[in-house]
């Protein structure tokens, strides 16, 4: 071997030290990195994994190293694979890892390529998520948060997690001091509010800061929901053989399961007229009878009454009694809609999603810009539509973040569910005669739907029924 050969092996020792000694400076730096690293090379093999990925996943290097993510996938030591994923897609990939001897954790994965646009490399940083939560916990409840906009800020409040879950703005917390203050007396309270804005929550508060939890039960009957013709059982029961089917030994009804405790009839404004004789009868005399029965039952249990229809105009109407309204009106809350208590958005949409998350082992939060449209949005279904958009939005959100996008796409007419309308208005009429009545309904129902709040009170304006007004929506594609 000449002195050539000897000088070149030399310089490749000395290369193969410098590169071995910043490959270790290398993993000593990503080691002090606090989340968790993963690389693999183009194909999913296992090259490198700092001490914090170790600390999270409860794995150990000798177990992955060299290893494929495939493999490491189909035995059952990876939960997931971040990597094998972006391999497959070329782009950047966001999961969540539920590591079976480690922490649940939020992890995102990136391709690497080289100089010729081949893949050379994945790398992959996992955090933990009960820290993530904590950070965007934060971010978006931190005192001097201004989500882009001076006209809203979002605080901490100072009171306590209780009442700060009830409400952030000052008419509802008047609303729930004066409620403290009539609780506990045996005065009949009527809740009344749009569809959604927490009637029942309002309800079931009453009888929580009661002393009459201790001594009887929250009695909930939905006066719209049970049939006419059983309507006076449900409410009173009745005796054995009162009637054909009775059963054996008869029944007890809703309001004698309520004595002690708190009967709450929601939406009472749809209650049978005949039937609201017999309620003031037992607001009045404290007592009532079974179907069947002679003896009479006594009742103690405080009524708490809902609805979000106009009882004065049911009055005028003849379908609501008068007397009974009066009687039912001693001491009377009514909760403003969502869209008037723009500070309560934030906290309730924080519970909502913190709920979903839970229930369903997810962890999703809101991206600033979605909570931003959070608070420009009207909520016409109120506290409702904000629960059931959150638990969609949790459900099929593909990444952690919930952006505006997804939000946006979710503000669709269901059947069940008030519809958001932005609609052009038609051009001037012209064409045949047929045409332009086509163009004078179209426009009609247009104006109708502008100053409607829901399907359902535009069609009663119109006086027609809710599908035949959908069906016409489809015909004039109104959106």
């Amino acid at each position: 071997m000449d002195r050539k050969d000897i000088r070149i092996i030399n310089q490749l020792e000395e290369q193969i030290k410098y590169l071995t000694k910043q490959q270790y400076i290398y993993n000593e730096m990503l080691n002090k990195v606090e989340d968790g690293i993963y690389i693999t090379d183009k194909i999913g093999t296992t090259l490198f994994v700092n001490d914090a990925f170790l600390a999270l996943s409860g794995l150990s290097r000798d177990k992955i190293i060299g290893k494929t993510v495939y493999s490491l996938k189909n035995k059952s030591i990876l939960p997931n694979s971040c990597c094998a994923k972006v391999i497959e897609t070329r782009s950047t990939v966001f999961t969540i890892n539920n590591y079976v001897e480690g922490q649940k954790c939020l992890v995102s994965g990136s391709p690497i390529f080289d100089d010729d646009g081949k893949l050379v490399r994945t790398i992959a940083v996992i955090r933990d998520v009960s820290e993530l939560n904590n950070l965007m916990k934060n971010l978006i409840l931190r005192e001097d948060l201004i989500i882009n906009s001076s006209k809203y800020t979002v605080k901490e409040s100072k009171e306590s997690k209780k009442d700060a879950y009830i409400s952030s703005n000052d008419y509802m917390k008047e609303i729930y001091n004066n409620v403290n203050k009539v609780a506990n007396f045996d005065s009949t309270i009527l809740i009344l509010g749009e569809t959604g804005v927490g009637k029942d929550f309002l309800a079931e508060y009453i009888y929580n800061v009661s002393n009459i939890k201790n001594k009887g039960k929250f009695v909930k009957v939905n006066c719209g929901a049970v049939p006419e013709n059983l309507l006076e059982s449900e409410f009173f029961g009745y005796e054995e053989g009162a009637f054909s089917g009775a059963l054996k030994g008869g029944k007890k009804g809703l309001f004698e399961e309520a004595n002690n405790g708190v009967i709450f009839l929601d939406e009472i404004g749809d209650m049978p007229y005949s039937l609201q004789v017999k309620l003031l009868t037992v607001i009045n005399d404290k007592v009532f009878y079974r179907i069947g029965g002679v003896k009479p039952i006594n009742f103690n249990a405080k009524i708490v009454a809902a609805t979000n229809a106009n009882l004065l105009k049911l009055v005028e109407q003849k379908k609501f009694r008068l007397d009974l309204y009066y009687r039912l009106n001693v001491v009377n809350f009514t909760i403003p809609p969502l869209r008037n208590r723009k500070e309560d958005i934030i906290p309730l949409s924080q519970e909502f999603i913190e709920y979903y998350n839970n229930k369903y082992s997810k962890n999703t939060f809101f991206s600033p810009g979605c909570l931003e449209k959070f608070l420009a949005y009207d909520w016409p279904g109120n506290i409702r539509e904000m629960k059931n958009i959150i638990e969609r939005l949790v459900l099929i959100s593909d990444t952690p973040c919930i952006h505006t996008k997804l939000f946006k796409e979710q503000l669709i007419i269901g059947e069940n569910e008030t519809p958001v309308i932005f609609i052009e208005r038609p051009e001037e009429s012209s064409g045949t005669l047929k045409e332009r009545m086509e163009q004078f309904e179209r426009k009609e129902i247009i104006k109708v739907l502008n100053s409607s709040r829901t399907l359902k009170i535009a069609a009663e304006t119109l006086d027609i029924d809710i599908s035949t007004l959908v069906r016409k929506k489809q015909k004039y594609k109104i959106k």
